[in-house]
């Protein structure tokens, strides 16, 4: 075993690694739609001028934010 990584080595972790990092958010994603409807649903029973929201909105609105977190960062480097 070398210390010593090659450039294939290399891009192989960094593959694996964005294999892990896009299945642990596509896991997340359900909880955080989950919390998000029911924030926004208590923030509507408790008087707030909020909407509450069902799960498949807040579902998406998740993948929105998601999606324009990712694009921004894509074009940030």
């Amino acid at each position: 075993m070398t210390i010593i990584e090659t450039a294939a080595e290399a891009r192989k972790r960094k593959s694996d690694e964005a294999v892990i990092k896009a299945t642990g958010g596509l896991l997340l994603l359900p909880l955080e739609a989950w919390l998000l409807m029911l924030v926004l649903g208590a923030l509507h029973v408790a008087g707030a001028p909020v909407a509450a929201i069902g799960y498949g909105t807040a579902l998406l609105i998740v993948l929105g934010v998601d999606l324009l977190a990712f694009t921004t960062k894509k074009f940030r480097r």
